[in-house]
């Protein structure tokens, strides 16, 4: 990759999920359409894949084991990393992952997610597929991540999968104030409640 791409594949290359479509392969790549290595069209194949399941019925003819989408960031405290990389690495296996630390600004935490201020934490990006063992089910990889993190006082971005069960969902992320901000700016109830905002798997 040219520098610019390097520097810009936040979006070009959807970070390094693109190479589930053999993009980061150099032979596909030259003939690879620039417009079309863009996350917006990464999505389309996957929402191919999720309705008709191609790929899955290759792998099945293949032998090969069925596969979980794991696409996750976690913010983990500076202090926790040692602990959560090797259990991330014996539980998941995923490899790349992005680390970027991270930290609130000022004294004033955020109501609906709960970081701590004054204390640094380390955002984990992963960003995949793993194999479903045998004797485990799909969406059970996502659900041990869910589980290990408040052990470790870390904590998940909300753009992916979910697999908490709505009382554990609230707990984590602030329905109270949440409802609170809701009384206040959506007296009429038009908004969604605070868990049915997000699609979960539980």
């Amino acid at each position: 990759m040219s520098a610019h791409d390097y520097i810009w594949r936040w979006d070009t290359d959807w970070f390094w999920c693109s190479d589930a479509f053999f993009a980061q392969n150099p032979k596909v790549r030259r003939v690879w359409p620039r417009k079309y290595r863009r996350s917006d069209f990464y999505h389309r194949i996957v929402g191919w894949e999720n309705r008709w399941g191609f790929a899955a019925k290759i792998d099945e003819m293949r032998g090969e084991l069925p596969r979980e989408r794991v696409v996750q960031d976690v913010e983990v405290p500076l202090e926790q990393l040692e602990t959560f990389m090797p259990w991330f690495d014996e539980h998941v296996g995923m490899t790349p992952v992005w680390v970027c630390p991270l930290r609130l600004r000022g004294d004033d935490a955020w109501p609906l997610y709960q970081l701590e201020p004054n204390r640094t934490y380390v955002n984990v990006g992963f960003w995949g597929t793993v194999a479903i063992t045998p004797g485990r089910s799909d969406g059970d990889v996502n659900r041990d991540i869910e589980a290990v993190l408040p052990t470790m006082h870390g904590h998940k971005s909300l753009y992916s999968d979910v697999y908490y069960d709505a009382e554990t969902f609230e707990a984590l992320y602030g329905a109270a104030e949440y409802r609170r901000m809701k009384t206040k700016y959506d007296p009429q109830g038009r908004l969604l409640e605070f868990a049915d905002k997000m699609r979960t798997h539980a």
